[in-house]
């Protein structure tokens, strides 16, 4: 009985679907991020917009550490910015990112597929950080 019981378990797992491994486009070449929050309305109703470029090797490498492999189920359009990974001034990619408590998630197109991962608490923290240290432009 346990030798058919072994045999239905392999059966079982060998036919099982494997899981999609996520794939995130390269961004260990970075030199430079540009980061985009959106701050308020002005008197015509356009969105102001607040721009940060990091050049610093060991922020990119701590920006860069925000994306992961953690899917987020939930793929939402509301965003309170943009990351844009920049390599000899060409873009390698750009993502959406949102720092509110219920829906922090990073999202982006890769491969021509929609991409929406987990924002830590923590990374939420540290991007909402950089909105401080800038001006309105």
């Amino acid at each position: 009985m346990r030798k058919y019981a072994l045999l239905f378990l392999m059966l079982i797992c060998s036919c099982s679907k494997e899981k999609e491994q996520m794939v995130l486009p390269d961004f260990a070449k970075a030199d430079k991020v540009t980061l985009t929050y959106k701050t308020d309305f002005d008197s015509a109703g356009k969105i102001i917009l607040k721009n940060i470029d990091i050049t610093d090797p060991e922020e990119i490498s701590k920006l860069r550490a925000t994306i992961t492999t953690i899917p987020f189920d939930y793929q939402y359009c509301l965003s309170t910015g943009t990351m844009a990974f920049y390599k000899d001034s060409s873009v390698i990619t750009e993502v959406v990112f949102n720092t509110t408590k219920d829906f922090r998630h990073i999202a982006f197109n890769y491969n021509n597929k929609l991409i929406a991962i987990a924002l830590s608490e923590k990374d939420a923290a540290m991007l909402e950080s950089y909105k401080d240290k800038i001006s309105i432009h």
